[in-house]
């Protein structure tokens, strides 16, 4: 199958973003620390344990639904939209810059990404 430039752009915009989402994450494992707590006056407020890691996790589904998505997989769509969602659903209200990550990145696959993906859904498996 041939792949236009829009639906390869589309796989490195995407890639790029998530990766972005990915890296926030890790940041976030690696210092325990998230962006604009000072700004804030958050210093009082407790991250949960749980957040990093299932952060990265979600991104890490997202990755996956991408490379789906470039092999033609229609799973590949709705686990990419699942981990997106998912990562925007699980914000903690202390953490406003997380929310605009992930949230930026769906709307991005949802407008750009959908707009290239259905005139190809038919050859999607």
């Amino acid at each position: 199958m041939k792949r236009s430039i829009w639906f390869n752009g589309l796989i490195g915009l995407m890639l790029i973003l998530i990766g972005g989402v990915l890296f926030r994450g890790y940041r976030i494992w690696s210092t325990n620390d998230y962006l604009f707590k000072e700004h804030f006056n958050l210093e009082d407020s407790v991250m949960p344990e749980w957040y990093p890691l299932v952060t990265l996790g979600l991104g890490l589904i997202s990755l996956v639904g991408i490379l789906l998505v470039y092999f033609y997989k229609r799973l590949g769509v709705y686990l990419t939209i699942a981990g997106l969602f998912f990562s925007i659903v699980i914000q903690p209200e202390f953490m406003p810059d997380g929310t605009l990550y992930s949230m930026f990145t769906l709307f991005v696959f949802i407008g750009y990404g959908l707009a290239v993906i259905i005139p190809h859904w038919k050859e999607f498996k």
